[in-house]
């Protein structure tokens, strides 16, 4: 029944891929009702902004521009007239209008519009800063296709958004008369445009100039730099310390003469040497006198040679006072150079800078001229201004707002809604991908490359209200659940197998897992007891060496068990305890895990011979694969094995090295059965599985 080929996982159809999403829609509605809180949380802590709208019309008395050949005036055409309009826009959003805002002294005292000019001038006092801020809060819209326009401006007060608001309406029409009044030249130059131009190049130019300044670091006049240096003091210096450093080289050189100048005090060498001298007169005296070998001469001979030894010790103390006076010589020289060559290079680079600070400066210098020249006739036209009227009028002033324009929680909750659901699918495609395990039929076979055997599922979900908590026991209390059904499902499926093996006699099962604690003596037991009560003869077989679980469970207090027997201690009959359901059990004993090799023995062997003659089914509950060898061993002896899985716990990598280990003894499995399934849960996602069925075929079953 072992199927060979893993099916491609692209193979599974959307109603799959939903069921799977399913799984994870607790945590997925956690987590978009997460944000949707979030969003109303953050939305409600969000300062609330006001937008206040004053509403013009543009409505030109005469053309702004003039035919060429006469003196008189024409309409405008559509065009022109959508040209215009759409011109008016653009001046509302321009610096003019902005610093012609801050002439009114409560806007320019706001104290969120400094806050934010703060941002761009330290100071908060700059005026393009000012106007900056303001700009970024305004904004202009032309109502669909009619000469109405908007002028709106958002603020956390709505009374400062509508005096804001209104104050860019009159600013406005101030700008647009002087645009105006600076239109007579034949309608072929604007002033005030000029003027704007030209002011923006003027400061464009002072730009280059601080910028240029700043990159060049640059905070004095380049060319007042020669009278901080003085290079001359610097090259004497530097021959003073040149001829230093070649005197302390020369003492260095003669540190090792009986004589050396300087600044090195060598008195203790003289008295040294001195002393030396009359110690050697010593020696040639005594040695003249008693010889070599007197005791004086030899004490002369030591004081000498000790003499020698102190001598040798100052020399190497001046030479090396002589070589540090030398090298700190040496290294002021080299000081006096590094200055030397900086302050040439440095005032290199300030001629070069000042050079081009100064082309720079010329063309500021220009454009500020320019600027001022044009300024002053544009103050010759203001004389005009009191008699030219705007091309716009304000229609609606703006008025304070009762409802704020941001944030608006519908859209925040919409996004938080779209969010929390593109995280919960990222997270549901992580949880899928991180770690999978065994879900459905599809996993199993998908996954796996084996045959499914059956869902064996959890009592609570089967049987709405059990009589009891032991899960061995509800089959016997529950005959007619889907609870016992599958038990009896999957020991009909495995006697089924079994009997293909060419063995004779009663089919020997095997109930394994890769890991410890996924149902086996639960599984086991309740096989045993459906056949049972089947009137099928069948036994257990506790093989679980070390933790003797259907022992435990079933007969906690067996004296003896059938390692027993195979021992000869006991007979296999008084091994056997029978259950109430008439499945006999043949228990094990503490102590049996020392046993070594048991079940590659021929008396365990014999055992089976002698079970398979008595029983129709012998049932054995197996310790699990990755942890002992046991099972592995057992194998040859079995007729057919089912490996049981955790459903949604047991790791799919477990199971494939469960399986690999049972092929490298030869042996296969009839499939692998999940067990403790949901079957509540699985109805709802586990598309696929017998179990998603589940509220379809409930009618068959009888829970009490």
């Amino acid at each position: 029944m072992n199927q060979e080929t893993i099916r491609d996982p692209g193979q599974q159809d959307l109603a799959g891929l939903f069921s799977r999403l399913r799984r994870h829609l607790p945590i997925s509605i956690a987590i978009v009702a997460a944000m949707l809180v979030l969003a109303y949380v953050g939305t409600k802590l969000m300062t609330p902004k006001y937008t206040a709208s004053a509403q013009l019309q543009y409505a030109p008395s005469e053309t702004l521009a003039r035919d060429a050949g006469t003196g008189g005036t024409r309409p405008l055409g559509d065009q022109e007239r959508e040209a215009a309009i759409s011109s008016q826009l653009q001046i509302v959003n321009s610096l003019p209008v902005a610093k012609q805002v801050l002439q009114d002294k409560a806007v320019a005292n706001n104290p969120r519009v400094r806050e934010m000019a703060k941002a761009m001038d330290p100071s908060g006092q700059s005026l393009d800063a000012l106007a900056a801020a303001l700009l970024a809060n305004v904004s202009a819209a032309r109502v669909g296709q009619t000469p109405l326009f908007t002028i709106s401006y958002t603020d956390q007060s709505p009374l400062d958004a509508a005096r804001i608001a209104n104050a860019f309406s009159r600013a406005y029409l101030v700008v647009q008369a002087q645009q105006k009044a600076g239109t007579e030249d034949g309608g072929k130059t604007d002033a005030s445009k000029q003027l704007a131009l030209l002011a923006q190049r003027a400061r464009d130019a002072d730009a280059a100039v601080a910028a240029y300044r700043l990159r060049n670091n640059i905070v004095t006049d380049p060319t007042a730099v020669n009278s901080g240096i003085d290079l001359n003091t610097i090259n004497s210096e530097l021959a003073g310390a040149r001829g230093e450093a070649a005197q302390a080289a020369a003492r260095g050189a003669a540190s090792g003469s009986t004589v050396i100048s300087g600044g090195i005090d060598t008195t203790a060498l003289s008295s040294l040497r001195q002393q030396r001298a009359e110690a050697a007169r010593d020696l040639a005296g005594l040695s003249a006198r008693y010889g070599d070998r007197n005791p004086q001469v030899i004490d002369a001979r030591q004081r000498v040679a000790e003499l020698d030894k102190s001598v040798d010790r100052e020399m190497a103390s001046v030479s090396r006072s002589v070589r540090a006076e030398s090298d700190a010589a040496r290294a002021r020289a080299a000081s006096i150079e590094s200055s030397l060559a900086q302050t040439r290079g440095q005032l290199a680079s300030n001629v070069r800078a000042g050079v081009e600070l100064a082309e720079l400066q010329r063309r500021a210098d220009a454009a500020r001229q320019l600027y001022t020249n044009l300024l002053a006739t544009v103050g010759q036209q203001n004389t005009n201004l009191a008699i030219v009227q705007p091309d716009a009028q304000i229609m609606v002033a703006a008025v304070p707002p009762i409802a704020p324009s941001s944030p608006r929680l519908a859209i925040n909750l919409l996004v938080g809604f779209a969010l929390g659901v593109a995280i919960a699918l990222a997270l549901a495609y992580l949880r899928e991908r991180w770690s999978q395990t065994i879900n459905t039929i599809d996993d199993i076979q998908r996954l796996l490359g084996v045959d499914f055997l059956n869902s064996i599922p959890t009592l609570t979900s089967a049987i709405d209200k059990p009589r009891t908590k032991d899960p061995a026991e509800a089959v016997i209390l529950h005959p007619m659940s889907s609870y016992a059904e599958a038990f009896r499902s999957l020991a009909t499926t495995l006697i089924f197998d079994a009997r293909e093996a060419k063995t004779e006699g009663g089919r020997v099962i095997g109930v394994t897992s890769a890991l410890p604690r996924e149902g086996k003596t639960t599984t086991t037991t309740s096989m045993a007891r459906v056949l049972a009560m089947a009137s099928t003869k069948v036994a257990i077989i506790d093989a679980d060496l070390r933790r003797r679980s259907v022992t435990q469970a079933m007969c906690p207090d067996a004296p003896i068990g059938w390692t027993n027997a195979l021992n000869g201690e006991a007979t296999l009959r008084d091994v056997m305890i029978t259950d109430q359901t008439g499945a006999v059990i043949l228990p094990i004993t503490p102590g049996a895990e020392k046993s070594q090799r048991i079940f590659e023995t021929e008396a365990f062997k014999d055992m089976l011979a002698t079970l398979r003659r008595e029983f129709e089914v012998i049932l054995i509950d197996t310790a699990p694969v990755l942890a002992v060898v046991d099972t592995r061993t057992m194998i040859p002896q079995l007729d057919s094995l089912a490996l049981l899985t955790h459903w949604r716990r047991t790791p799919v990598k477990a199971v494939r090295a469960a399986l690999h280990q049972i092929e490298t003894v030869g042996g296969s499995v009839a499939g692998v059965a999940m067990t403790m399934v949901n079957l509540k849960t699985q109805a709802q996602s586990g598309y696929g599985d017998a179990s998603y069925y589940y509220t379809d075929m409930k009618e068959y079953y009888v829970s009490n």
